[in-house]
């Protein structure tokens, strides 16, 4: 199965950078490109709980609200593409969504 996350903002929460961060160390999830903010893959009830409660803890305290949508495996299913991407060999070793300014 799948599940998707789609994150709301608010000027008053934490910025999408540093959630970004924040979701990457603690949950072990990336933002993707497309109409969901995060995506990952389950197969047990266990492994959604799990990563589900990851989340929700990255969250709390936050300001973020979030809304979540599991669906069955999909034959059209593409993997998501993490944002921001990886960089290519010869780019310039820093990326403006890593980047944090002073």
């Amino acid at each position: 199965m799948h599940t998707y996350i789609d994150l709301y903002f608010a000027p008053e929460s934490i910025s999408p950078l540093d959630l970004a961060e924040r979701i990457r160390e603690r949950a072990g999830l990336k933002f993707i490109i497309g109409a969901h903010d995060l995506a990952f893959e389950w197969r047990t009830v266990e492994e959604f709980r799990e990563t589900l409660a990851r989340v929700h803890d990255c969250l709390k305290g936050t300001g973020v609200l979030y809304r979540v949508e599991t669906v069955r495996d999909e034959p059209t299913f593409v993997e998501p593409v993490p944002w921001p991407p990886p960089l290519r060999s010869g780019e310039p070793t820093t990326h403006p969504g890593y980047d944090r300014p002073g």
